[in-house]
């Protein structure tokens, strides 16, 4: 990767694009490195994968001019801010954000055990200038389904580039702020050559909900529930909260939050004010259950169907503080998150097979309103903004590639579509794909270890698979000294089948007694290789699978 010179600026995705969430993008000067957010993304599939964060070598493998000067955030959800721990562990440098942005990143900082006092982290002020090395950013307040969400307008040596963040333009947002429009408007006025822009929602036609409209469509299934009203929602969604909120007021009922990732948000924000609950509006866990049950709203997390969640629980009647019954209504005010539809339609299902009365987006399409902006809207911005060059970001190569057409129609020349790994090379006059760079992802286990690729594989292997295992204690003359150990674990037809166990162990001794006796350091591997393919086989003609296998010898 060559050296850049003044007047090149090369922006390089660490995250987010070609993929939803995980969302880091590196913009390089020859003086250094910004990053613009710095987030996670969840696992698809089980394997014990907590989450998964951009690999940050690119960052530490050069010289000066990849010198990481920092991180601006853009708000505080956590594909946006969830890997400053494993960023910041590395590289202690100062993090710029919305203060709600940084007080959520507080808070997953102190669970990765942080000294407080040895982070810089700045709040920042929207229409506010900050000068980062050759840098200087200032942010503007758009409509998010969160708080404090911004974009943001950076002066570079090669033009102003604009970053959309995660907007959308509500004309009637929970909490009152409006997209800075005319704050949009005046960068457009003074020359925008680059716009970077929120792809998510671009197969989304016309304007997304406004937060009002489901504010109306929430009020009237709570004021019609004979009892208990269970919301499950998404827990960062600082909008929906204030907006439930006011309704819980107005039909006199009180809220129960479920789930550790709902009080965190709901703690936070009312710490900033951004969420002006009043203290007796809440009631404890413990208190449901004999709470007066036309008088409760339950708000609960896990809306696509996370394993211990607290609508997993409820669904399958496992909450030990709260079960539901027939005359119970839940409303599932979110949308399915794609990948997840086969969990979140099991869910649904639960909720039926419990008799209450369901409600979600199928039966009632303005129960949910999107945080991100639809096709118009996306087209709105671009004209607000008039910007020379377009590249989209957030989201897959489907969704790039849909966004940088609709800048086509707008009439935008300079486009250009790239993935993570790839970067682009602007100046004053172009817009080009450059070179592409190492680029990947971290898988973080439970407990807080890194897995590897070949970890990862392993785990899979096992999970289509099975595994079948053999331990055999044995002499230099291949005699065994005691009777086989096989066990299997997902292997239907040899899992606790002791009777078939014990043939297999037969056939692996009668194997032994074919091989050669020779030196026992030259014979370990032919040994374990035969053994092998003796429980390969006898797993192929018991349950027709070829299952890990794993032998180990014991010499005496």
């Amino acid at each position: 990767m060559r050296e850049l010179v003044q007047g090149e600026l090369r922006l390089l995705p660490l995250g987010g694009l070609g993929q939803v969430g995980m969302n880091c993008l590196a913009l390089q000067a020859p003086e250094g490195v910004l990053l613009i957010d710095c987030g996670t993304c969840f696992p698809e599939g089980d394997y014990g994968v907590d989450v998964i964060h951009p690999d940050f070598g690119w960052l530490r493998s050069g010289g000066k001019q990849r010198r990481l000067l920092g991180v601006f955030l853009t708000h505080g959800h956590e594909d946006h801010i969830g890997a400053l721990p494993y960023l910041l562990r590395h590289s202690n440098v100062p993090v710029w954000g919305p203060p709600h942005a940084l007080a959520m990143a507080m808070r997953r900082l102190r669970e990765h055990d942080f000294d407080e006092s040895s982070l810089e982290l700045i709040p920042t002020e929207v229409r506010k200038r900050y000068d980062i090395g050759p840098f200087c950013v200032e942010s503007f307040r758009v409509t998010h389904s969160i708080c404090d969400a911004t974009s943001l307008a950076i002066e570079t040596d090669a033009g102003l580039v604009v970053h959309s963040g995660d907007f959308k333009l509500d004309p009637a947002p929970s909490d009152g702020e409006l997209t800075d429009v005319e704050g949009l408007a005046g960068l457009g006025k003074r020359g925008v050559r680059l716009l970077l822009s929120d792809s998510t929602n671009i197969d989304t036609v016309g304007h997304t909900l406004s937060e009002a409209e489901v504010a109306e469509s929430l009020d009237a299934q709570i004021k019609t529930a004979r009892e208990r009203v269970v919301i499950g929602l998404f827990a960062s969604n600082i909008q929906r909260l204030i907006t439930i909120g006011r309704i819980a007021r107005e039909r006199r009922r009180r809220i129960c939050l479920l789930g550790r990732s709902l009080i965190t948000q709901v703690d936070v924000a009312l710490s900033l004010g951004r969420l002006d609950w009043p203290s007796d509006l809440r009631i404890g866990p413990e208190q449901v259950q004999t709470f007066p049950r036309d008088e409760l709203l339950v708000l609960a997390g896990g809306t696509q169907a996370e394993p211990g969640s607290s609508l997993y629980r409820l669904a399958r009647g496992e909450h030990h503080q709260l079960k539901l019954s027939p005359r119970d209504r839940v409303i599932l005010s979110s949308r399915v998150i794609p990948g997840n539809e086969r969990e979140v339609s099991r869910l649904h299902d639960d909720f039926l097979r419990l008799g209450v009365d369901l409600v979600n987006r199928h039966t009632d399409k303005q129960i949910h309103a999107s945080g991100h902006a639809a096709r118009e809207e996306q087209a709105e911005l671009i004209g607000l903004l008039q910007p020379q060059a377009f590249m989209p970001v957030h989201g897959t190569l489907h969704h790039l590639t849909r966004h940088a057409e609709l800048a086509r129609e707008l009439g935008i020349e300079q486009r250009l579509v790239i993935e993570n790994g790839s970067s682009a090379l602007l100046t004053e006059s172009s817009l080009e794909r450059d070179v592409d760079f190492p680029a990947g992802s971290i898988s973080v286990g439970y407990g807080g270890r890194a897995l590897d690729a070949e970890s990862l594989r392993r785990r899979r292997e096992l999970g289509r698979g099975g595994v079948i295992f053999a331990s055999l204690v044995i002499d230099d003359r291949l005699r065994t000294l005691a009777a086989p150990a096989v066990s299997s674990r997902g292997l239907p037809g040899l899992d606790g089948e002791e009777a078939v166990l014990r043939r297999v162990g037969k056939d692996l001794e009668r194997a032994l007694k074919s091989l050669s006796k020779g030196n026992r350091e030259r014979r370990a591997s032919e040994v374990e290789g035969e053994l092998a393919r003796v429980l390969r086989r006898a797993a192929e003609d018991v349950c027709g699978s070829r299952p890990r296998v794993e032998v180990h010898l014991i010499w005496r």
